[in-house]
């Protein structure tokens, strides 16, 4: 197997990245199967979100098991990330709205906002990814993608969802809390990875990294992002369902 054909990267950074990517299939396949299997265990009116959880594990370890693949073989196609993330993003948002507590009518009003942005965040920050280092085209799609990213963020820590958040008390509302921090602390793997896999760009300047070190970087900092963002993010989410369901006097049979 010639790994360093992939991204030009050979000895230790080839075999790290290999390694991550290995973990991120089997991480993302036993969460997948996990979450299906847990389904009965929270009442029914939050099924949907461990239904969420195991679709965006599913989807994402479809991915990566393709960039795994591809990267084994010594070829390499950034969109497969994106089209992740396209996919898995948007059910992210929903499915935290499905355990936040809020009501119907603002959950139908919020999520289809939630969902559009996510949307948006991702598929405007494609072709900033793939622009030319140092161009205009990539400094300003990242700045459209950013604007997205903020208004989900601004939603879940100031709008309806992030005041229906900090409503909540005891177990539960520690629970969401963590939620929110989890994903911002994800989401700011992004941006970072984004500006860093600009050579040219201020952030690879002041760290000095270039070529194979911002690369080994940038996908092994993508992927445990993304284990953290689904697999883990998806257990925090099943967490809030039971705590919910036990306390609305559900018991799985």
């Amino acid at each position: 197997m010639d790994m360093q054909n992939a991204l030009g990267l050979s000895g230790g950074q080839a075999e790290l990245v290999y390694n991550s990517f290995s973990f991120a299939v089997a991480a993302m396949g036993i969460a997948f199967v996990y979450f299906l299997v847990s389904r009965n265990r929270v009442a029914p009116a939050y099924r949907s979100a461990l239904t969420m959880s195991a679709m965006i594990c599913g989807i994402a370890a479809y991915h990566y098991w393709r960039i795994f693949g591809n990267y084994a073989a010594g070829t390499w196609n950034e969109g497969y990330r994106y089209a992740d993330w396209l996919l898995t993003v948007p059910l992210l948002v929903a499915e935290l709205v499905v355990v936040a507590g809020l009501a119907k009518d603002v959950a139908r009003k919020v999520t289809p906002r939630l969902v559009a942005a996510a949307l948006l965040m991702v598929a405007t920050g494609y072709p900033g990814e793939t622009a030319a280092d140092g161009s205009s085209a990539r400094l300003v799609w990242g700045i459209i993608s950013s604007v997205f990213m903020l208004y989900v963020l601004y939603e879940l820590f100031a709008g309806e969802v992030g005041k229906a958040l900090k409503s909540q008390s005891g177990a539960i509302g520690k629970k969401l809390n963590n939620i929110r921090y989890l994903l911002l602390f994800t989401w700011g793997v992004y941006p970072i990875a984004y500006i860093l896999g600009d050579e040219k760009s201020w952030l690879a300047d002041a760290l000095n990294l270039s070529g194979s070190d911002a690369t080994t970087a940038i996908q092994v900092g993508y992927t445990i992002a993304d284990v953290l963002a689904k697999p883990v993010y998806g257990l925090v989410i099943m967490s809030v369902a039971l705590a919910r369901s036990e306390s609305e006097g559900y018991k799985a049979a």
